[in-house]
């Protein structure tokens, strides 16, 4: 009898958590009836293993980040003008004569500045297109080592190795001499190195003028935090360079012989110099007093900021988006491109997982006539989702959208060109992950040499992929299909 009746407690103190969190979600994910039959499903089928699936990728609390984060924008914008010091005030009265007016035969531009009201497009920006970390890091490693004043770095993946090792002792010998470099990483993107020697040795150290944090660091406690990643990647010399892409700081985007050929990684990454560095370097301010808890000290940043002039013909608009920062931003910026090409739209993207609504608005793209292209590699590090991109391959090709897949090293590279006139490059990916759970950091830019040189990049990727047909998605076996579907099933979360 008390086995029974231990029996009975046991269920019904299961039935009450399963109701819990069935109503958690229906309160939570109405707005998202995929995503929420979804975790019904899980939380009803996976006992117990549901319900803790669901605390760590289930509950994300958007809305509670994204106030505490909108409080902390909302703090430095009302305070910048008193802490950021001359450099700053000169900065923000210099401003209107980077903002041109407004192009009246620009459909793209008015969306732009409808949804963005607060990041202007800036001219007067040159921009150099840097190709794989056998590109980037060396020019990251020249200015590092030129840096006076300030070095602020930011960057989802930090490992512990060759790389990783090189930038920060270059990063240890500028704050010994007097620079003051401040570094913020992703706690879930750079778990490894958070937790090696590597990155303890230069806290252990205490340099007055070296501090690396991490954003929203997570435990037990808020297994939420995992889902909620900072997956911008910045590096912004004396307030006056910015590099920005899809690199992190790893050796796998050097393709060096004792790695194997599996983990070589292939991307894009942008060297700024121009007004457009003081809008990246506000990010990075913003990011920076939400991890830290602290408050603006003049003192901190008196190089953050110096006079921008015009060093290029590009016209570049910063898209930083997340909960609390342009909320979908990145989101609303395909679906614009959707919306406004009237030639040509290509995509390059490792991650293809947008969600239908999207995927109906390429097709209503391609049928008004423009060329659509999306271009996903072939060699994914994330089998699942590549599993999840193809179970949309039947969609896109049916709509004339054509889909191709890039042959060799995985491609973590990221672009969107339109018209070949405007184009969209940065941190996110094309998916759900991106529009709606991390924190991102991107730019869209008109005019100069990085669209032309963007443009060949294309071409390039075209070159070294192969076209998917239809004959061929509807010539895979059930047992691949279903393989796929039932992946895609995961979409809303991967």
């Amino acid at each position: 009898m008390d086995g029974e009746l231990i029996f009975i407690l046991i269920y019904c103190v299961y039935f009450v958590l399963q109701l819990g969190f069935a109503v958690h979600i229906l309160l939570t994910r109405h707005e998202e009836p995929s995503s929420a039959l979804m975790w019904l499903l899980v939380i009803i089928l996976l006992p117990v293993a549901g319900m803790i699936l669901y605390c760590f990728f289930g509950i994300i609390r958007i809305k509670t980040v994204g106030m505490r984060v909108q409080r902390i924008q909302d703090f430095v914008d009302s305070s910048k003008n008193k802490y950021l010091g001359k450099q700053f005030k000169t900065y923000l009265k210099n401003l209107n004569e980077f903002i041109p007016p407004p192009e009246e035969s620009s459909e793209n531009r008015k969306i732009l500045d409808n949804l963005f009201p607060l990041r202007p497009p800036l001219r007067g920006n040159k921009l150099e297109l840097l190709k794989d970390g056998t590109s980037a890091y060396p020019r990251m490693l020249e200015d590092i080592k030129k840096a006076e004043h300030s070095i602020r770095m930011q960057s989802f993946i930090i490992m512990n190795d060759p790389v990783g090792k090189a930038i920060f002792d270059a990063l240890e010998e500028r704050a010994e001499k007097g620079v003051d470099v401040k570094v913020q990483y992703d706690s879930f993107g750079s778990f490894k190195a958070s937790f090696s020697y590597f990155f303890h040795r230069y806290v252990k150290k205490k340099l007055r003028n070296l501090a690396i944090r991490p954003f929203s660091p997570f435990n037990i406690l808020t297994p939420w935090r995992i889902q909620l990643r900072n997956h911008r990647k910045l590096l912004i010399i004396d307030g006056r360079i910015a590099y920005i892409g899809g690199i992190n700081i790893s050796e796998e985007n050097v393709k060096t012989k004792k790695l194997p050929r599996r983990k070589h990684i292939h991307d894009l990454h942008c060297r700024i110099i121009g007004p457009a560095v003081a809008a990246f370097q506000m990010t990075f301010l913003k990011d920076w007093v939400y991890s830290t808890r602290s408050k603006l000290v003049a003192e901190e940043l008196p190089y953050d900021f110096p006079p921008q002039k015009e060093e290029g013909a590009s016209l570049v608009r910063v898209v930083d988006s997340g909960p609390g920062q342009n909320y979908q931003g990145s989101k609303n910026v395909f679906f614009a491109a959707a919306a406004t090409a009237k030639k040509t739209l290509w995509i390059l993207t490792p991650y293809f997982v947008p969600g239908r609504s999207y995927i109906q608005a390429l097709a209503m793209t391609a049928a008004r006539g423009v060329d659509v292209r999306v271009i996903v590699p072939k060699n994914n590090n994330h089998p699942f989702v590549a599993q999840a991109t193809q179970s949309f391959y039947r969609s896109l090709l049916f709509a004339g959208i054509k889909v191709f897949e890039k042959r060799g090293d995985f491609s973590h590279a990221k672009a969107m060109l339109a018209d070949s006139e405007w184009a969209f490059m940065g941190s996110s990916n094309c998916d759900v992950r991106s529009f709606r759970l991390n924190f991102e950091l991107d730019f869209c830019v008109r005019n100069g040499q990085f669209i032309d040189d963007l443009k060949k990049q294309f071409d390039e990727e075209l070159a070294a992929s192969r076209e998917i047909t239809l004959k061929a998605v509807n010539n895979k076996s059930v047992l691949v299909k279903l393989r796929e579907n039932f992946c895609s099933l995961f979409a809303p979360i991967l």
